[in-house]
């Protein structure tokens, strides 16, 4: 049984509300879990070692990642770390992710991290990264294939990590499947009566119970009937959904 096993079934769309600030608190749990292993190891690194850590001296974060990974079940596709570009000593880019694999032990995620490369992955121009870093605060990303990792339609949430003087370290992220945010929440949504759907920032559709409105398509933001309710401490709303059709 997943943590995600435990939510209370709502009947309003506070509770709604609720439900999925729930749902992400959850994953956010995880995230601290990972950052706070990330945070210590570099500070002990960083004290022990005196000079700045190499990719390799990160390898003990793997089972924390491993353990959130298994811990949350089908709720993760992948998490991991990634790195602040030019804090290591040996990589200007760097990331430790890990995948869920059901059938075998979690493996370890490489992408191409050579600017010189047609297949370069530039995670320092990707939302999940760049607020975190720059403004502070968690984020989440989505929903979009992920075709760097699994080709599956995901949400990246994210954390920024920081040294405990201050500094941006990095980030701590994890991609969860949309199929894995219905599971947990469409049987909710559909026993609260109205028609409803789940939307990020630019009015994208992550779940709903319309079936004109499937993950990714945007609704028509003028024939929606109200503002919609908005979710604790993530870019998302609930929206009750009327005449509009999607896009």
């Amino acid at each position: 049984m997943s943590d995600t096993d435990n939510f209370s079934t709502p009947r309003t769309i506070e509770s709604l509300a609720s439900a999925v600030t729930e749902l992400a608190d959850e994953v956010y749990l995880s995230l601290g879990t990972i950052g706070t292993a990330l945070t210590g190891l570099w500070n002990d690194l960083t004290e022990k070692l005196r000079r700045a850590p190499r990719s390799t001296d990160l390898a003990p974060l793997g089972e924390t990642i491993v353990g959130e990974l298994e811990r949350r079940g089908r709720l993760f596709d992948g998490a991991g770390v990634v790195m602040a570009d030019g804090v290591l000593s040996d990589r200007r880019l760097y990331l430790d992710w890990w995948l869920s694999n059901p059938a075998h032990e979690p493996q370890r995620h490489t992408v191409e991290l050579n600017p010189q490369s047609e297949y370069f992955y530039d995670y320092t121009a990707m939302d999940w990264y760049v607020i975190p870093r720059d403004q502070g605060r968690r984020w989440v990303h989505g929903p979009y294939l992920d075709f760097a990792c699994t080709d599956q339609y995901v949400c990246t949430f994210a954390i920024p990590v920081r040294t405990a003087p201050g500094s941006f370290l990095g980030i701590a992220g994890a991609d969860v499947p949309v199929g894995a945010i219905e599971e947990a929440l469409l049987p909710r949504f559909r026993a609260a009566g109205p028609t409803v759907a789940l939307v990020n920032n630019e009015g994208r559709v992550i779940l709903g119970t319309d079936p004109r409105f499937p993950p990714g398509s945007k609704a028509n933001r003028r024939d929606r009937p109200a503002a919609g309710v908005p979710i604790d401490t993530i870019p998302w709303s609930l929206q009750l959904l009327g005449s509009a059709t999607p896009h």
